[in-house]
């Protein structure tokens, strides 16, 4: 495990002093890596961001803050190092709470989903790189050539002519995707909500950009991690008709995409750290394309397509039973 530099140490200890005690935090797999630190009767969450650039964090946090949305204070930052002192958010995320609770703070979830998209729009993002940043085909392509290389190249060594078939098809959902509209998180969903006494806190906010306002909310509904069943659908309705220029088929569009870039992400997740339970999600998410089809013609043939190889191609990774078990076989392979 990487320890902290000393460095950074020295920092920390400027800004708290001397009488500090940390703690590794897990799951950096961006590259980011974070500490529990108690200080005295207090406790604080400190961040280093590698070669990550801070600045997009900080000028992102700075525009949430000041509209008064949820996110943790920044107690102290370093931004030529990527260091960062903020508030102790504790452990407990929305993927960790209880079947009894999830749906209220779900619902809660959307409420903050809905007055961002509302109060966050282009003039008021005009000022912050998120507003400078939006989504385009050649970007939605982007996130799903990752898919293409983590997943279906390297981990289901699917052949080439395939892979390009496939990459055609990907890039003619990606022309069909709108780009422009409402700040847009771009990784809104459970595991990236805090509950804090009840309430509700945002991290991983520094991809953000504008973008279509269906994406945060099929990142949210159609989430890998946690699946509500058909009441997504019934609570992308009502999303529909509570904006007035959305509708199912953009939705589905959407989902499509995102829960295909998903997939590739914790493919990436599961390379770089060989911690098996980011498979688990894969079927699941894959799972969920049906549905977008269904809801959606013009994705019939991309759907097909995938499971096509799905059900066609085994590598270092065995997808083919992907409808009936969340646990993908993986090759005992000796490098």
């Amino acid at each position: 495990m990487k320890r902290m530099t000393p460095e950074l140490e020295d920092w920390l200890r400027s800004v708290l002093g001397s009488n500090v005690v940390v703690e590794r935090l897990p799951g950096a797999v961006s590259g980011r890596l974070f500490w529990r630190v108690f200080s005295s009767r207090e406790t604080f969450v400190l961040m280093d961001s590698g070669r990550t650039p801070l600045w997009p964090w900080l000028d992102i946090h700075n525009l949430l803050l000041d509209r008064d949305f949820p996110v943790p204070s920044i107690i102290a930052f370093e931004p030529d190092n990527g260091w960062a002192l903020q508030d102790d958010l504790g452990d407990t995320r929305l993927l960790d709470t209880d079947e009894e609770v999830y749906p209220v703070l779900l619902e809660g979830a959307l409420s903050l989903l809905n007055r961002m998209q509302r109060e966050l729009d282009q003039e008021v993002c005009a000022g912050s790189v998120a507003g400078k940043r939006s989504f385009t085909p050649a970007f939605y392509m982007a996130e799903l050539d990752q898919t293409l290389e983590c997943l279906f190249f390297t981990l289901l060594e699917v052949h080439t002519e395939d892979l390009l078939h496939l990459q055609e098809k990907m890039r003619e959902l990606c022309g069909m995707l709108d780009g422009t509209g409402v700040f847009t998180h771009r990784d809104y969903h459970s595991a990236n909500i805090m509950v804090r006494d009840g309430q509700l806190l945002m991290v991983d906010w520094q991809d953000a950009r504008l973008g279509p306002a269906e994406y945060d909310l099929v990142s949210l509904l159609r989430d890998s991690y946690r699946d509500i069943g058909p009441a997504w659908e019934e609570k992308a309705r009502r999303f529909i008709v509570s904006r007035g220029d959305s509708n199912i088929f953009r939705v589905a569009m959407s989902a499509c995409q995102r829960s295909i870039k998903a997939a590739g992400s914790l493919a990436h997740h599961f390379r770089a750290t060989g911690d098996r339970k980011y498979l688990s999600h894969l079927p699941r998410t894959f799972r969920y394309l049906d549905g977008y089809a269904e809801l959606c013609p013009q994705l019939r043939g991309l759907v097909d397509e995938v499971y096509r190889i799905l059900d066609e191609n085994a590598g270092q990774i065995d997808l083919r039973d992907f409808r009936d078990s969340d646990t993908p076989q993986v090759a005992d392979r000796q490098d």
